[in-house]
């Protein structure tokens, strides 16, 4: 199992360096900022004519309902300078208008402008730039970084830490889901459905990972945790880049800005914690699934002798027999031991029974060598 999580991900490091996907993780090219831009008036005012700052002042539109081509004077970027025919109109980024790469302090406006020709009258587009506070970016590190500990720690003391997994994989999906949405709703200059696709990127390979994962999960298999955790891992990644919602005031987000922080704060926190904690739960998984055999029976383990065959799953019962002949000797052994003082007190008895005639006859000879001297004396007599 830890062997493919690991070809996992590096098949999706090796996506993301060959895309090179998180780094347009914003919906249609868009950046966090600190400031706000407006059009503040049009001098002087022709009729027909209407401009504005839209996604927050990233991008200029212009309308051209007069009946003469209005030019954008150059000055502005790549974009200018360009020409707007009568009944048309055009969207573009301006360089000296938009928020995007400037620093503008909490409360101060910076005013910018834009000249055009309108059927060769001049006109100047005026517009502010607004700046807001900052947020306390310490505090949304902490959150993602607790977030991250949480699932780490929970996963360690839960019993069904796959269930954990999956549950919190399944969340930082659906924070993620959001995130993009609410990127995407932000964009007023391209179609909704390409920017959604281009927006959520390799998001589209991680979330179904991640569903499948959860579903697989609940009926018990270890491959759903595997396929959890490798979109977790997807989505943390992708996430990453937009980071800079801890950062900065103004963001591409179609909602309060806190509740963007909140959805990266889960995205990447959650994602990175079950990517993490995956590893031990797919070894705690594995070792269920095959555990080791007891080590006080290493007989049943022991390979099948040389000329026999066992079926697989059959435990080898050749060495309990092979070790008979060897508990039977033992057994007569005790017992020859247990016999030796019976067999050694009847031999000493029939060793006395065979004595017996031998001492009789003994002492018969003695007797008569006693009497020899009185049966000489009494034949001097």
């Amino acid at each position: 199992m830890l062997g493919r999580l690991a070809v996992v991900l590096a098949a999706i490091a090796g996506t993301l360096a060959a895309t090179g996907a998180p780094a347009a993780a914003h919906a249609g090219g868009l950046t966090a900022t600190d400031s706000r831009g407006r059009v503040t008036s049009v001098t002087p005012a022709i009729p027909g004519l209407e401009i504005e700052a839209i996604e927050d002042g990233a991008r200029l539109r212009l309308r051209n309902g007069t009946g003469d081509p209005i030019t954008i004077k150059p000055g502005g970027g790549t974009a200018t300078p360009a020409v707007v025919a009568p009944g048309t109109e055009l969207t573009w980024i301006d360089a000296r208008a938009t928020p995007d790469g400037r620093t503008v302090a909490a409360g101060r406006t910076v005013t910018w402008t834009v000249p055009l020709d309108a059927g060769g009258t001049a006109v100047t587009v005026t517009g502010v730039l607004t700046g807001e506070p900052r947020p306390t970016a310490a505090a949304w590190w902490i959150a993602a970084a607790m977030t991250l500990a949480a699932v780490i720690l929970l996963a360690r003391r839960v019993p069904r830490a796959d269930l954990l997994l999956a549950s919190a994989g399944a969340l930082a999906a659906t924070a993620s889901i959001v995130h993009v949405a609410g990127s995407t709703l932000a964009v007023e200059s391209a179609p909704l459905a390409g920017t959604f696709l281009s927006a959520a990127g390799i998001n589209l390979l991680a979330w179904p990972l991640i569903i499948g994962g959860v579903i697989t999960t609940v009926r018990g298999r270890p491959a759903g945790v595997l396929a959890v955790c490798g979109g977790a891992a997807l989505t943390a990644v992708f996430v990453l880049p937009d980071v800079t919602s801890f950062h900065r005031a103004v963001l591409p987000f179609a909602g309060p800005a806190v509740v963007e922080r909140i959805l990266v704060v889960l995205a990447l926190g959650l994602g990175a914690g079950v990517a993490v904690a995956g590893a031990r739960v797919l070894r705690d998984l594995a070792q269920k699934a095959d555990p080791p055999a007891p080590a006080d029976s290493p007989a049943l383990d022991s390979p099948a002798p040389a000329g026999t065959e066992r079926s697989a799953g059959v435990p080898n019962i050749e060495p309990l027999r092979a070790t008979e002949p060897a508990a039977t000797t033992e057994s007569s052994r005790a017992a020859g031991r247990a016999a030796e003082p019976s067999q050694a007190t009847e031999s000493s008895r029939v060793a006395g029974q065979a004595a017996e005639p031998s001492q009789a006859t003994e002492s018969s000879r003695v007797a008569e060598r006693a009497a020899e001297p009185s049966r000489a004396a009494e034949g001097e007599r």
